[in-house]
């Protein structure tokens, strides 16, 4: 299959703190290679909370037509 470009623009991704409601999540360590988890913790109440294969803050990319 043929390869096809277009033009994206970067966008940052953050996750809101659960408990606090202000803070950011903030990687506390690296991904467990066999559950894919990476624990987090915000970065104004050290609440800490886990997620499955994403790390915040990240990078996404979209198409400069499509919206956030």
């Amino acid at each position: 299959m043929p390869e096809i470009k277009r033009e994206v623009r970067p966008i940052e991704v953050n996750y809101v703190c659960d408990a606090c409601g202000r803070g950011m999540m903030s990687p506390s360590g690296d991904m467990d290679a066999d559950t894919g988890d990476i624990e987090h913790h915000c970065l104004i109440c050290d609440h800490q909370q886990t997620f499955q294969w994403r790390a915040y803050p990240r990078i996404d990319h979209i198409g400069l037509d499509e919206k956030t």
